[in-house]
């Protein structure tokens, strides 16, 4: 087992969950793999991208993260992709006196506060297979080196709690599927929506909007609804802002983009025999991409919902709101 047990600074590519969380791993993971001269076929259509001599994408044994090794394709050579609160946050979250009060209604929101030992976080793509963080080096970094980039992906949070909502039902995970000794599946979507997830959302999105407003060169918001699941010049602004590397062929990221659709990630579940996030749902997939959750709300509750994350702080015209 290798292990770099030297610490190192990272850039970080968060999402709020059910934001195109896998749709943006497997589209870097895919543009470092063939950058390196690696291959990739379209299990839908045939199609091969990246250069056939090299080696062919290992999906088996890709776990999808929550570190990447992106050196030679980004800058610096690591890459966090999953959730957490914005990293800096914690020098100025006392300002929201809600925030340090409120916890995040299921597990996943903040990767770096998970209990870990992060001396031996996962790498994917790298020589190494661990490396070692420090929490107080996560959190002091963005204030003291200006290399550093920050990146949120959210999604309106309608979508994004339907989706959720429906995610965790049919989760074979009781820590999603059961929530305060209740079944998802007994709770009706409003309920949910405004004593669960809209906090939850609130709580990373603000923390995100506020390191923005004091570090607006290193930290960025981009929606899901402009930047996930249609053509890849759509996430070149996020993958620049991240450090993506001049070196790196633009038109690969077009292609690594198509390669990350739903339609082909299905296929590679399905050819593996379970779900890409690791965590086999009852349905057999957790992709629901272009699946539309409009019967679950209308325009009051979307009102509702906007004067609730109003009220926390958030500033509602970031969004993408699905009713207008």
């Amino acid at each position: 087992m290798q292990t770099d047990s030297t610490p190192h600074i990272l850039n970080y590519l968060s999402t709020i969950p059910r934001s195109g969380t896998w749709f943006l791993r497997y589209a870097v993971s895919f543009v470092c793999h063939m950058h390196r001269g690696g291959w990739v076929r379209d299990r839908v259509t045939g199609e091969r991208f990246g250069d056939p001599k090299g080696p062919d994408f290992d999906f088996k044994s890709f776990n999808g993260g929550p570190l990447f090794y992106s050196a030679e394709v980004f800058s610096p050579k690591f890459l966090f992709m999953g959730h957490t609160v914005c990293p800096g946050f914690s020098r100025i979250a006392g300002k929201a006196a809600w925030w340090r009060e409120t916890a995040f209604h299921l597990p996943g929101y903040d990767y770096f506060r998970q209990g870990f030992d992060y001396r031996f976080t996962p790498v994917n793509l790298g020589p190494e297979i661990h490396t070692n963080l420090r929490e107080e080096d996560i959190e002091e970094a963005p204030w003291q080196d200006a290399r550093i980039r920050i990146a949120l992906v959210y999604r309106n949070p309608l979508d994004q709690a339907a989706s959720y909502y429906h995610y965790c039902i049919n989760h074979s995970n009781a820590s999603y599927s059961v929530l305060r000794d209740r079944p998802l599946a007994d709770m009706p979507f409003a309920d949910y929506l405004f004593d669960y997830a809209l906090p939850s959302y609130a709580k990373q999105f603000l923390s995100f909007q506020e390191m923005a407003g004091h570090l607006p060169q290193s930290v960025r918001l981009f929606r899901y609804e402009d930047t996930v699941g249609g053509e890849g010049a759509h996430v070149l602004p996020l993958l620049e802002h991240l450090g993506l590397l001049p070196s790196v062929r633009r038109t690969m990221v077009c292609e690594a983009a198509h390669l990350a659709r739903s339609e082909h990630l299905k296929r590679i579940e399905k050819e593996i025999g379970h779900s890409l996030d690791s965590f086999q749902s009852k349905g057999g997939t957790h992709m629901r991409h272009g699946a539309s959750w409009t019967s679950l709300f209308d325009a009051d509750m979307q009102s509702q919902a906007q004067a609730c994350l109003h009220g926390l702080g958030v500033d509602t015209s970031f969004i993408a709101w699905p009713l207008g």
